[in-house]
């Protein structure tokens, strides 16, 4: 059977390219097309790394927008590399020396890059042993070469982390110590993957344990199970839109789905509270669904379409990206949400400028905003990268 699946009438045919000649893109859900679009767009976002016009500080790669574009561009890297991204993002963790960002007052930002530095080892998987006989680190490097540099760094942000951790009875996001918690949405993508797969690398269940705690605390402190959706922080509980509505975040919703789908992947299968992440995810994926516009996007808002009419990219992506996991994974049903996934990847590449640029998204921020088509950050080219992985794996399955 042919690697293809063609989803519309007209399909145009495109070849993989590391660099786009300005010509419409398809959306074709065709691996060649596919992997045309994310390669044009994260050659352009290399390109284009912003330095500045940033509304909160974000070191270059290590910071946390930065470091979920590289994070994502190294899982993509693993179903495409015909770009040669991998061994940019080597060069990267070189010259980074793979260091998390500066401590700031928001720990979970500062590791989001460390998904990337992971992902980079995971290329050799040394031996465990060699982390096990480390004294002083700095004096040994010569033995870590090649061995297991990559993930010094991390283990040692983590364990300053777990050990250094605010006590607080609750997540109020007015109380400054809460800042050191995960006390707003995001961080369940930017942290708990992090924990998580470092605790599969090294064997150690502290990290995994930590993020379960943790996670479970935000939930607790965030989610309402009415809406089946997430405040981004206890400030937006008490918010209205200008239509009455609750204030819910399109990208703040996109960051817990697809945190969903990253943590349940790397959960072990036997893992005691596993379902508990599975049950979270079929509660709020059909609920994102149902607030999907007719054309396949997600906006900034999403109980106030009228007052924020605008497609968003990073919210779309994400969630795009959590619904083909779903569907790849048997936890959405194909037959039911195909059609919504298909029109979500029809947005992500309508959104698409001649050059490889993603436009339409929303700039650092925590509140729904309306934006133009000219607006781009690295976090959505990020998401329509995962969101082709995920696309990738269906066309190869259905060509079994």
């Amino acid at each position: 059977m042919r690697k293809s699946i063609y989803l519309w009438i007209i399909a145009v045919s495109a070849l993989t390219a590391c660099g786009n000649g300005g010509e419409t893109y398809s959306p074709a859900i065709e691996e060649d097309a596919v992997k045309k679009v994310v390669n044009d767009a994260v050659s352009w976002q290399l390109e284009n790394m912003p330095l500045t016009g940033r509304a909160i500080y974000n070191p270059q790669y290590t910071g946390w927008a930065d470091g979920v574009f590289l994070s994502a561009v190294a899982e993509w890297s693993r179903t495409d590399d015909s770009c040669g991204f991998r061994s940019r993002l080597r060069e990267i963790g070189e010259n980074t020396k793979y260091e998390p960002a500066p401590k700031t007052l928001n720990p979970a930002n500062d590791i989001a890059v460390s998904m990337m530095y992971m992902d980079l080892y995971l290329d050799k998987c040394s031996p465990r042993y060699l982390i096990d006989t480390i004294c002083d680190y700095q004096k040994q490097l010569d033995v870590l070469e090649g061995g297991w540099r990559e993930l010094i760094p991390t283990i040692e942000r983590l364990d300053y982390q777990m050990k250094y951790y605010p006590n607080s009875d609750n997540l109020d996001f007015n109380l400054a110590c809460n800042h050191e918690r995960w006390c707003w949405c995001d961080a369940l993508y930017m942290a708990a993957p992090t924990y998580a797969l470092l605790s599969d690398i090294t064997g150690d269940d502290r990290y995994r344990e930590f993020m379960n705690e943790e996670y479970h605390r935000t939930v607790e402190a965030l989610y309402s199970e009415e809406d089946s959706l997430f405040f981004r922080d206890t400030r937006f509980m008490s918010m209205k839109e200008a239509n009455g509505a609750k204030v819910f975040w399109g990208r703040g919703n996109g960051w817990v789905i697809a945190s969903l789908a990253k943590v349940i992947d790397l959960l072990p299968e036997d893992y005691y509270d596993r379902d508990f992440y599975i049950g979270l995810y079929r509660e709020m994926m059909p609920r994102l669904v149902e607030l999907q516009s007719p054309e396949g996007y997600w906006r900034t808002s999403l109980l106030d379409p009228d007052s924020f009419p605008v497609k968003e990219m990073s919210a779309t992506g994400f969630c795009a990206y959590a619904l083909w996991w779903g569907i790849n994974n048997g936890l959405m049903d194909e037959s039911e949400y195909l059609k919504n996934a298909v029109k979500a990847w029809e947005s992500l590449v309508s959104a698409m400028h001649p050059d490889g640029m993603l436009g339409y998204i929303q700039p650092i921020g925590d509140t729904p905003e309306n934006i133009s088509s000219d607006k781009n950050e690295v976090y959505g080219t990020a998401a329509l990268a995962l969101t082709g992985k995920e696309i990738i794996k269906y066309i190869n399955t259905k060509a079994k």
